[in-house]
């Protein structure tokens, strides 16, 4: 049986966490999930920056109504935004999801919100927002699946000003061991990757991407313009044990360890090492424990 076809956001997803996921460089990092005995999902997370000792969180609480196909989602963070959502899904028509989204910060009475719709089938996959204000910006995503290969497009478009913001397209291949991804965005900005999972304990992955040029670097992204070339992969010790380690052309390296130390409690440490200056580069370290309970 084919497996569903992905959203657009989803296409890469394989690759891309083998660079992002179990890395939190320069962060201590906790996250608690919980479940009530009345359904309502808890879940809570904190950041501390080790360079400015900055602490920022959020806590999030979702409830679901399965016989409505209702899901209702409330979020508060330390930057004292609360945020709601209310989702319809498969009630009207299978595969269809429906949903309004809203932000609110009391200090300065800024608020926001957006309409949202996806409709899912075997071999399509479409998602659209847009927002409720009196700018609003349309976006629109779809990924057609056939057999092993998958297209997708998205467009980002200013309703006030009839203008087209920006597209992008991408191609897939995947089966049970490797999936194939590449995506142009803006005609500017590109990327390749393939994740292979060589066997039960090897997850490997390289990653390709080229900036839209002249712009300033994020931290731990490239230069605008440059081309940098991204090799990692995951290998699991045992069950309950795994390393990571990825590299790039950059001479950036990166490494963590993730335990889990019993039912529900998980640890990790991880660091991305800059090994073109190692005696005085900026070199970044991170801890991260996540509670499940």
């Amino acid at each position: 049986m084919a497996a569903k076809t992905p959203t657009y956001p989803d296409l890469g997803k394989l690759a891309r966490d083998l660079f992002k996921r179990g890395y939190h460089p320069g962060i201590w990092q906790i996250d608690c999930k919980t479940l009530t005995n009345s359904g309502i999902e808890f879940f809570t997370t904190g950041f501390a920056s080790q360079d400015n000792s900055k602490v920022t969180g959020s806590l999030q609480s979702k409830y679901k109504i399965e016989d409505q196909g209702l899901t209702l989602t409330e979020r508060w963070n330390t930057e004292n935004w609360l945020f709601g959502e209310i989702m319809h899904r498969d009630k009207l028509a299978q595969g269809l999801m429906l949903a309004v989204e809203a932000k609110f910060q009391p200090g300065s009475n800024e608020a926001d919100g957006k309409f949202k719709m996806g409709y899912a089938q075997d071999n399509f996959n479409f998602l659209a927002d847009i927002g409720l204000n009196s700018e609003p910006i349309l976006n629109c995503s779809l990924v057609v699946g056939h057999k092993e290969f998958l297209g997708g497009v998205g467009t980002e478009f200013d309703v006030g000003n009839t203008e087209l913001k920006g597209w992008k397209v991408a191609l897939g291949w995947t089966n049970e061991t490797a999936t194939l991804h590449g995506e142009l965005k803006n005609g500017d900005t590109w990327l390749a990757s393939l994740f292979y999972k060589a066997s039960e304990k090897i997850d490997a992955g390289i990653e390709v991407t080229k900036g839209a040029g002249g712009g300033e670097a994020a931290e731990g992204e490239q230069q605008g313009g440059d081309v940098v070339v991204n090799l990692g992969m995951i290998y699991h010790l045992e069950e309950d044990a795994l390393v990571r380690a990825k590299v790039n052309n950059l001479v950036e390296l990166g490494l963590g360890y993730e335990q889990k130390l019993r039912d529900g409690i998980t640890a990790s440490i991880s660091a991305v090492l800059d090994c073109n200056n190692f005696k005085d580069g900026n070199h970044r370290f991170g801890v991260g424990i996540a509670l499940q309970c």
